[in-house]
């Protein structure tokens, strides 16, 4: 489907706001992905006309946005479809003091044009959501889910959510509140296929990271298993760089004539070095 325009969302003459509501929210995600699915998540109002707009709501704790559509219509069938849609990616949550009416009900007009100027700017998902501050909850697992792209965090492996009931395919992986402060991190959350999910499980992980630079060598000189692998990769400069710590800028820790791993505890850079340019990866 095509991207909304790009003016702020505003409200004309006789354009009414609908809040359909998404359940279970899983389901609604994996939607939300663009999957082909036999789930139908989605409750809203049958009285939707061509030109309305439709703000999805998830039924996580606590509630989330999920997404903007544009309500057309659709002649040949006689009924209305979406003509356009938006995730917002970051799944921004429900305030408290809001009232959500029945899903056959329009929003009043100056709630609406208050809630379409704020998550508009949701739309493009430019904006990072940063993960590892906020305590575990579906709305993480939401957000966790939504923005893995369907790719595991593990193995970076797509995983298939064309299945019969995909939900039963992708697995999250939550950390504490705060594990991720500025440059400083006890955990991750990941977003697992099913084989790393039961690797994990079954090797009595309890802790990503601890899963993750489980394979990798011990650091000699703080013991600490958290090294990065230096290996030669393309440069890309059309990609957002990544926040992981197991991604790290190679400029920020140059390689000596005596390493290719590099400890995320101490920092010391140990191992055969490798010729040539180089990038850390886990």
């Amino acid at each position: 489907m095509m991207l909304p325009p790009a003016e702020p969302i505003q409200l004309i003459p006789g354009q009414r706001a609908f809040i359909g509501f998404g359940r279970p929210w899983k389901h609604a995600v994996i939607a939300l992905m663009g999957t082909e699915t036999g789930y139908k998540p989605w409750f809203y109002s049958d009285e939707m006309r061509d030109g309305d707009v439709l703000i999805t709501v998830l039924d996580t704790s606590p509630r989330v946005f999920g997404c903007i559509e544009f309500i057309g219509w659709d002649f040949v069938a006689d009924c209305f479809n979406i003509k356009a849609s938006a995730n917002l990616y970051r799944l921004p949550v429900v305030p408290e003091w809001m009232t959500l009416p029945a899903q056959s009900e329009p929003l009043d007009v100056p709630l609406a044009d208050k809630l379409l100027n704020a998550l508009g700017r949701e739309r493009w998902g430019v904006t990072q959501y940063k993960f590892g501050l906020a305590p575990p909850s579906t709305a993480e697992a939401a957000r966790v889910i939504l923005n893995s792209g369907s790719l595991c965090t593990h193995c970076d492996a797509r995983i298939d959510l064309n299945q019969p009931d995909p939900a039963d395919q992708i697995h999250t992986h939550l950390a504490a509140a705060y594990s991720h402060v500025e440059n400083h991190y006890s955990d991750w959350p990941a977003a697992l296929c099913q084989t790393c999910y039961l690797d994990m499980s079954t090797q009595g992980f309890l802790n990503y990271l601890d899963f993750r630079f489980s394979s990798n060598p011990q650091c000699p000189r703080c013991f600490a298993r958290r090294s990065t692998e230096c290996v030669y990769q393309p440069y890309v400069t059309d990609v957002q760089p990544s926040d992981a710590p197991w991604d790290v800028d190679a400029a920020d820790y140059p390689l000596g004539p005596d390493g290719s791993w590099l400890c995320h505890q101490c920092h010391f850079v140990f191992g055969d070095a490798p010729p040539g340019p180089a990038h850390w990866r886990w």
